[in-house]
């Protein structure tokens, strides 16, 4: 059995980067790690106590882990499902949920701004925060490093066990192995919704104490929904380019993500919607401040008002269109297009949740915002570029391999 390569109709598909992965490996890892040694230096020159550092990465840090958990939602989702479509596109998904440990090691700076204790990420964090009510006993650091660590471990058995069972398949083959990770896969739903809602509770939402939205884990589970299938469509078409999964992914593949992407662009815009509309309907100070913080509002605007209306428009209001023709969906240059699009207005929306609270409303973007991008971003890609040059890139002997190569949408 190869392992690089396999008969498709009368060519030969390659199906492993080999010595191709490693230029793009090493300016990855140049990348990440000096992007990270100049946001620190950056965060230390702005003279802050490194607040402003702390600000920036925990952007850069969400946006990435929005990736990561997508993937792993997308890889528990195809099991459950029993889908057949997705064989040859979700060992890429898997790369992505294989990431969370060490998106585990890379949460390092947000668990020192807890662990200093000196509120320059959390107000809660600091000696002298007044707790109101039960929050107290919710929002103190050891409990809350208690639960980050329970998130990672969930997030990370899951992500590293199913990856692992998808590789060993490749060598042994038989449908074990997919009926074990079929059967643990709701479960892993479940457990992954859970989780996924306090950690958003915990590393975005209590930047602001005061403010609780019981949707807001939704909200950034759509978000991270819609990164994972634009880099799904980005990742196939880099390695497509390099000679990879021509014969594998097809123009019915590139459907179907583009039917998730423009699904979940609408959902987005739902939950968005609903969470602004019950708030703005209740009109509670307590619930409002945080829209008027963010620019959410025409009696206050503010510097993040333009940021808010982008946001309205270009992570709803011009994809939803743009992503509604089949034509679209089935032409992978345009779908190409509109995969970046999305994926840059998630990264917009990661910064306009998070760095309003960093100076009342103020807008804030400079050169440490891009060096942490490109850090962690880095990373990232090293990471998911060294899985690629090992395994497959996609499933070798999953018994669905052969309804994935003969889908066809009707």
């Amino acid at each position: 059995m190869e392992t690089n390569s396999q008969k498709s109709g009368d060519t030969i598909e390659r199906l492993n980067l080999r010595e191709q992965a490693w230029p793009l490996y090493v300016a990855a890892q140049v990348l990440g790690v000096a992007g990270l040694v100049a946001t620190v230096v950056l965060g230390y020159f702005a003279d802050d106590g490194f607040r402003r550092f702390f600000y920036s990465y925990l952007i850069e840090y969400m946006f990435f882990l929005a990736i990561a958990v997508g993937g792993l939602f997308f890889v528990l989702l195809q099991h459950a499902t029993k889908a057949g479509w997705s064989v040859n596109v979700r060992r890429i998904a898997e790369w992505f949920a294989s990431s969370l440990p060490m998106m585990a090691v890379l949460s390092a700076p947000i668990v020192i701004a807890v662990v200093l204790g000196r509120g320059q990420l959390y107000p809660w964090a600091a000696p002298g925060w007044v707790d109101k009510g039960l929050k107290g006993l919710y929002l103190n650091p050891p409990f809350f490093l208690c639960r980050m660590a329970f998130y990672f471990v969930v997030w990370s058995a899951l992500g590293v066990w199913y990856w692992k069972q998808s590789v060993k398949q490749d060598e042994v083959g038989g449908i074990e192995l997919t009926l074990r990770m079929q059967w643990w896969a709701p479960l892993g739903l479940i457990s992954f919704g859970l989780t996924l809602t306090f950690a958003m509770w915990d590393w975005i939402m209590s930047l602001d104490p005061g403010w609780y939205s019981t949707i807001f884990g939704v909200y950034f589970f759509a978000g991270s929904a819609l990164a994972l299938f634009a880099s799904l469509v980005l990742t196939v078409r880099l390695l497509q380019s390099k000679g990879l999964l021509l014969n594998s992914v097809t123009v019915e593949h590139y459907h179907d993500l583009g039917k998730f992407l423009f699904g979940f662009t609408f959902f987005w815009g739902y939950i968005a919607f609903s969470q602004y509309m019950l708030q703005w309907y209740g009109n509670l100070p307590d619930e409002t401040e945080w829209f008027v913080r963010h620019g959410a509002s025409t009696a206050h605007p503010n510097e993040f008002s333009p940021v808010a209306i982008a946001l309205l428009i270009g992570h709803l209001l011009i994809p939803f269109p743009g992503l509604l023709s089949r034509h679209v969906k089935r032409n992978p240059a345009a779908l190409t297009f509109w995969a970046v699009w999305v994926l840059a207005f998630c990264w917009l929306d990661v910064f306009w949740l998070i760095m309003p609270q960093f100076d009342e409303g103020h807008l804030h973007f400079g050169l440490i915002d891009f060096a942490a991008f490109v850090g962690i971003g880095g990373v990232f890609v090293a990471f998911v570029v060294r899985k690629a040059s090992h395994d497959s890139v996609r499933a070798m002997r999953d018994p669905r391999l052969a309804d994935s190569l003969a889908f066809q949408n009707v």
